[in-house]
């Protein structure tokens, strides 16, 4: 089933891609960046890839396609120098050029015309990838013997929408479970349950075949506890049907995460109050405010009252109070409190610095 150098290239893989995930949510980070080919080092093709670049991270930020059709983004992209912190020509490459935003006054932008805004907790998702093509005798897990363009193609795409997905193992575990027929056959309760050791909230299983020389065909499918999709893409290459799946499983997990940013525009932001125990000092204070204020949802922060350990703060937020709990226990810096009781039930927004 797997040779050994085939095991090692792909544990390989999965740490260039993302590392072992131990939480339901990756904060997913550059997403003020974008890598955009360059034709010459003139003026006016770096103005153009500084217009590529500007379109990709805005992609990234909303996760909607639309914003680039918003009537204020042709003056967005006329000023774009005022939202430019740094440009460099990529090392070892006379055709790229790294530029990055001020990402949070794109946010503003963003959040100013009621547009959607993706922050950087986003779903993490455990990827099984299989793939057949004319070039290799038999079928592989994520990469073509010793060659690395699936996953240079796979982490380029993800990087482009700001999205991250966590690679198997293969280890003595994962081959016990999971096998490449199982991977190959697309059988979802399979294999979402051997991804249950990831701890990752989604089960992406993708399946590539090569038809013809120019003729690419991919299957896959995104499965959660409560959803189950099914989708598949044709292209040219290899590259355009990994791109085209990237793009299509950024739109569904933007459509389902993204937030509405109407209350902001209305001016009619909810307040929630959140009670957190477990802090030292002031120091964790001021942790804490940083962090509540770097997600997308929270609008503002204020500390209400402070008791010994414990601080209260009203949190004005751009979504439902839902949306911030789920934001906060995805993550890794607050742990929900449970009942005494019940270790099943949740004390309602009451939280502990970790």
């Amino acid at each position: 089933m797997f040779s050994l150098k085939a095991i090692l290239i792909t544990a390989l893989s999965m740490l260039i891609i993302c590392g072992v995930s131990t939480v339901n949510a990756a904060t997913v980070t550059d997403l003020n960046k974008a890598y955009v080919p360059i034709l010459a080092q003139d003026a006016q093709s770096q103005k153009a890839a500084l217009r590529d670049a500007l379109r990709q991270v805005m992609l990234k930020l909303s996760g909607d396609k639309r914003v680039s059709q918003h009537k204020d983004y042709t003056q967005l992209n006329n000023n774009i120098m005022q939202y430019v912190t740094s440009t460099q020509f990529v090392s070892g490459s006379n055709n790229q050029m790294l530029v990055m935003f001020n990402q949070p006054v794109l946010e503003q932008w963003i959040k100013r015309r009621g547009l959607p805004l993706w922050g950087a907790q986003r779903p993490d998702a455990l990827l099984w990838y299989i793939e057949d093509t004319f070039d290799s005798s038999y079928r592989t897990m994520m990469v073509d013997e010793d060659d690395f363009e699936s996953v240079t193609i796979l982490k380029q795409a993800s990087f482009n929408r700001g999205v991250e997905f966590t690679l198997p193992l293969m280890d003595i575990v994962d081959i016990s479970n999971v096998s490449e027929i199982d991977v190959w056959g697309q059988f979802i309760d399979l294999l979402h349950t051997g991804a249950q050791r990831y701890n990752t909230q989604y089960t992406v299983a993708v399946k590539v075949q090569q038809l013809a020389a120019t003729d690419w065909l991919l299957q896959y499918f995104i499965k959660s506890d409560t959803l189950l999709s099914l989708q598949q893409v044709t292209g040219e290459s290899k590259a355009s049907v990994i791109e085209q799946f990237v793009d299509q499983y950024a739109d569904h997990q933007a459509q389902r995460y993204a937030l509405d940013t109407a209350r902001f525009v209305a001016n009619n932001q909810l307040t929630q109050q959140i009670l957190i125990s477990g802090i030292p000092d002031i120091v964790a204070i001021a942790e804490i405010e940083r962090y509540l204020n770097s997600l997308s949802i929270v609008e503002s922060v204020n500390l209400s009252m402070q008791s010994a350990n414990k601080s209260t703060f009203d949190v004005t937020l751009l979504g439902q109070p839902i949306q911030l709990h789920q934001m906060l226990i995805q993550g890794n810096v607050l742990q929900r409190m449970v009942d005494p009781n019940d270790e099943q039930l949740s004390l309602e927004f009451q939280y502990r610095w970790q």
